[in-house]
């Protein structure tokens, strides 16, 4: 017979909670305090985009862009602290939703601020929308002239006035087929078609409401690990989601969403019978194992500690679903291809099968219509960007290598990363942390310049409470702004890579502290297991020796 203390109520031989946890729980008026302090982080990000917003063209910005960019991340930062701190579920909710419309809402009222990207997904739409496939012609080509209007094709006397000469347009690289796979051709086609604000203003729109799709995706699945939602303040107040997907509605918003969705399906708990499940407590400020609004430095990859949880495998509706929704995600922007490593390692033919499928389902009409110009401008990119010559690796330019050697480096690291995630327990290495560490390797040797393709690993690293990634996610703003301006503080060889390098310092110095952290609890979890075992006692006082207390079985499967 066991017999189960009050809840809480401590044990001679049950080790105590630690004393990290009671400092880091605020009381009542702790909370309050917190929770006006994150209000106040929030009109810190919202007086911060609007200087972004007043900075003059063209696009990017002067310098002053940069600056006040990463000051952005930085606040956002402390606002997301703030208000996993405050714990209430109904403030947090309200003030994280608040937030979030009022970053949206300010980043509509204005133009692209860092890309131009927009006009071509407008462009794209528009034709579709006269049932010519977008893939079979470059822009200029004169067969789409009848489609041109005086908005995207300014006149001389516009072209003047943006500093261009005549013939000009808003859309980059006119002589180009477009590069924008199909599921992201399906989603320009679909923006053309809906209701809404004119020019600009109508694809900011509906990037803004996929934005905050994904912000709540983002709090609902926290709620339902019982973690606190607050976190989900990491993406929906940073410039992840004001900028790149509010002011410059970048299409890489949609391909995180179906990320989230992913990852959420694999990740999904179940509670095992006659065992406690972990929760919210009444508060609402997450788990009760007692990470009272802290980033997760447990190294579990985000989930809530408990006995109960994931299935050894999923379903094959689940991993079915899964699949087709990476498979989405990759037909949106090619580079959650990675992903699929993290995702297949316990359906590998359901997950890897359908993504496939759903690819090669949305790629097969556009094929058939056009044949192999469906790669679009994808070759010429990636010569532009410096990756066929092996120039773009400038964190292992750092190292000593460039040409073909850094293209080597770079794919056997990668490899490396892609081999440790698909070894790795999936009941430890949970799919969005997997995911996460293939994402930001990815990151950190290819070194993009485009911030926008930060979104999806903003996304992941909320899902999985590592703040580290953050930083590697704000690196490419450095980079950016670095190649269009030329009066930036620092010189081009430092302020090009830098971002990159101290990304990459904090994620080595957060691993770091993780493995300590994780070595001290266990040799604390190993202590309180030994005086246990040789006192033959446990919580309960009809406890037989030598067997575990469920309470204390669920501490230690945490």
């Amino acid at each position: 017979m066991v017999i189960r203390p009050p809840s809480g109520a401590p044990t001679p031989t049950s080790p105590a909670r630690p004393t990290s946890d009671r400092r880091t729980a605020p009381g009542a008026s702790g909370r309050r305090r917190a929770l006006v302090a994150a209000a106040g982080a929030l009109a810190g990000v919202l007086g911060l985009e609007f200087a972004v917003i007043a900075q003059p063209g063209p696009l990017p910005g002067p310098p002053a862009v940069l600056y006040l960019v990463l000051g952005w991340w930085a606040v956002a930062a402390l606002g997301t602290w703030l208000l996993i701190r405050a714990g209430s579920r109904r403030a947090t909710v309200w003030l994280l939703l608040t937030g979030a419309v009022a970053v949206h809402v300010l980043a509509i009222g204005t133009g692209p601020r860092m890309s131009d990207d927009l006009y071509r997904y407008l462009w794209d739409g528009r034709v579709q929308a006269a049932g010519i496939d977008p893939y079979r012609y470059p822009t200029s080509s004169p067969e789409l002239a009848q489609l041109r209007d005086g908005w995207l094709w300014p006149d001389d006397a516009g072209c003047a006035a943006r500093d261009r000469g005549p013939g000009c347009t808003r859309i980059n690289y006119p002589q180009a087929h477009t590069i924008y796979p199909p599921v992201a051709q399906a989603y320009f086609t679909a923006v053309h078609f809906l209701p809404g604000p004119p020019r600009e203003n109508k694809v900011q729109l509906y990037a803004a409401l996929t934005s905050l799709a994904l912000t709540g995706l983002l709090a609902s699945v926290l709620a339902a690990r019982g973690q606190p939602i607050g976190y989900a303040a990491a993406y929906a107040w940073a410039p992840a989601a004001g900028l790149d997907a509010g002011m410059d509605a970048h299409v890489d918003v949609l391909a995180a969403l179906f990320t989230v969705g992913a990852c959420a399906l694999l990740t999904r708990r179940e509670p095992a019978p006659g065992r406690d499940e972990p929760g919210p407590d009444r508060r609402g400020r997450g788990c009760r194992s007692g990470r009272w609004g802290r980033w997760d430095w447990s190294g579990r990859g985000g989930r809530p500690a408990g006995p109960g949880g994931l299935r050894s495998r999923p379903s094959t509706r689940v991993a079915v679903a899964a699949g087709a929704l990476l498979g989405a995600a990759v037909a949106v922007k090619l580079y959650p291809a990675l992903l699929l490593v993290a995702a297949a390692r316990r359906r590998v033919l359901a997950v890897v099968g359908t993504a496939a499928a759903v690819v090669a389902l949305s790629y097969l009409p556009h094929v058939a219509a056009v044949g192999p110009d469906v790669v679009g401008f994808l070759p010429k990119y990636l010569s532009v960007e410096g990756y066929q010559d092996g120039h773009r690796f400038l964190l292992l330019g750092l190292l000593g290598f460039s040409g073909t050697s850094a293209k080597l480096a770079a794919g056997v690291v990668l490899a490396g990363v892609a081999v440790a995630v698909w070894r790795a327990d999936p009941a430890r290495i949970s799919t969005e942390l997997g995911a996460l560490r293939l994402l930001g390797a990815a990151f950190l040797l290819a070194t993009p310049a485009q911030p926008w393709y930060g979104i999806p690993l903003v996304a992941l690293a909320v899902l999985a409470r590592r703040p580290e990634w953050l930083a590697v996610a704000a690196a490419p703003y450095v980079l950016y702004m670095a190649l269009f301006t030329e009066h930036l503080a620092f010189d081009d060889r430092i302020t090009r890579p830098g971002g990159y390098a101290v990304g990459a310092v904090i994620v080595i110095v957060a691993a770091v502290v993780r493995v300590a952290v994780g070595s001290g609890n266990a040799a604390r979890s190993s202590s309180a297991w030994a005086t246990e075992d040789q006192s033959g006692q446990g919580r309960g006082s009809g406890k037989v020796e030598g067997e575990r207390h469920p309470v204390q079985r669920g501490r230690a499967g945490a």
